[in-house]
């Protein structure tokens, strides 16, 4: 009997390290992972669209760049500087499409309203019109 308790004892510590390991994996792990701001962060519920760097989406002035100058792609965030509630040169991340920066303006993007960059057309086209949280990052 006692063998049976000290084999049972032995099959438990076992265990226990196991988990331990695999927790310190985990810890790990979720300390590597890039912090996505949680709900305590400021943010705005906005309208997003979406658009294309090229003449489709930009003529006239579809020459690759932002309004700050910046190359224009993906991550690349068009606001209203003058009535809406971001302002050029913030970074954020937009639920949905991910972090970005204010670097563009457009006609059509008026106070809460964002077009965000695509790298391409179809992608674009895609994304439709949604409402999104857009989280400042400071």
């Amino acid at each position: 009997m006692e063998k049976v308790v000290e084999e049972f004892y032995c099959f438990l510590r076992r265990i226990i390290i196991i988990l331990q390991i695999v927790t310190i994996i985990i810890l790990v792990y979720m300390s590597r992972i890039q912090a996505i701001p949680m709900e305590q962060e400021k943010y705005f519920l906005m309208t997003a669209t979406a658009y294309y760097p090229g003449e489709e989406c930009c003529a006239p002035w579809a020459n690759g760049l932002t309004y700050t100058g910046d190359k224009a792609g993906k991550g690349s965030v068009a606001i209203d500087p003058h009535n809406g509630p971001l302002k050029l040169g913030q970074k954020v991340y937009v639920e949905g499409y991910g972090y970005g920066t204010c670097n563009d303006i457009g006609e059509a993007i008026k106070n809460w309203k964002i077009d965000l960059c695509y790298d391409t057309l179809e992608e674009a086209q895609e994304y439709g019109v949604k409402l999104v949280k857009v989280f400042v990052i400071d």
